[in-house]
């Protein structure tokens, strides 16, 4: 499995990096997960094949995570193929038709066989034959009657990987997922915490490997190395990713 985090930015665009996206190979398919701007960009500098994009999904419905889907979906439509199918897993039942309606505004030709727009929902969401994703809420955003934010496991060859999205302020949303069981790899956002106060949780969770993403301005530049040393006593190896970074696991 080929991890590669395109963008890795928090909530602004900055000097060295992008809004967050972070794309999944396994063999001769891949996933998209988030797609903040220019995700669509990003996959084409990475040479990137969007006939092989099976399905993009969205933690949470803040800008700097859904600013690059309609022109992810864009490059889907642009050159369609028999038999290319791409599923988007919105985390809010009510995107749908505003993103309906953004795609009918640009002329794109929608709607369209290729790419069908589903809502996540807590538990099971996937299941192709080669990756298998379950989604668990978190606590970044919150709705009175049903969850809106989510992370997710994602299970391929033999690998387990978690993938957090947004946690809350106090960190008392780490994924269940990644404290309960072990993961080969846990994509951890590490802008709206405080590290120090995530070292109890994460010293106990029983991750292979801890890569850091949606990074907040303190940790960039001459930054990283700080964050790099609050978190040097886990005992497993932690990575700060950047724009472009590739990861195998």
């Amino acid at each position: 499995m080929l991890i590669t985090t395109l963008g890795t930015s928090h909530g602004n665009h900055t000097y060295c990096r992008f809004h967050s996206s972070t794309l999944f190979e396994i063999g001769d398919r891949s996933y998209l997960l988030d797609a903040g701007d220019p995700a669509s960009a990003l996959m084409i500098r990475a040479r990137k094949d969007f006939d092989s994009l099976k399905a993009i999904f969205i933690t949470h419905m803040h800008e700097d995570h859904v600013s690059g889907l309609p022109g992810m979906i864009k490059a889907l439509l642009k050159y369609p193929k028999d038999g290319k199918h791409t599923d988007v897993f919105l985390t809010e039942a009510s995107a749908a038709p505003a993103l309906d309606a953004w795609l009918k505004a640009q002329h794109l030709a929608w709607p369209s066989d290729a790419v069908t727009l589903q809502t996540t929902r807590p538990g099971d969401i996937f299941d192709d034959a080669v990756l298998t994703v379950a989604a668990e809420p978190t606590q970044h955003m919150k709705h009175p009657d049903f969850p809106i934010s989510f992370a997710y496991v994602l299970k391929a060859e033999g690998k387990r990987i978690v993938y957090t999205g947004d946690l809350s302020g106090d960190f008392s949303d780490f994924p269940r997922a990644a404290q309960d069981e072990p993961c080969d790899a846990c994509i951890c956002e590490a802008t709206h915490y405080e590290p120090e106060l995530a070292l109890p949780t994460l010293m106990q969770s029983p991750i292979r490997r801890l890569i850091l993403t949606h990074i907040h301005d303190p940790w960039h530049g001459e930054g990283e190395q700080e964050l790099t040393e609050i978190l040097s006593g886990l005992p497993y190896p932690v990575e700060i990713a950047h724009d472009g970074d590739e990861f195998e696991v």
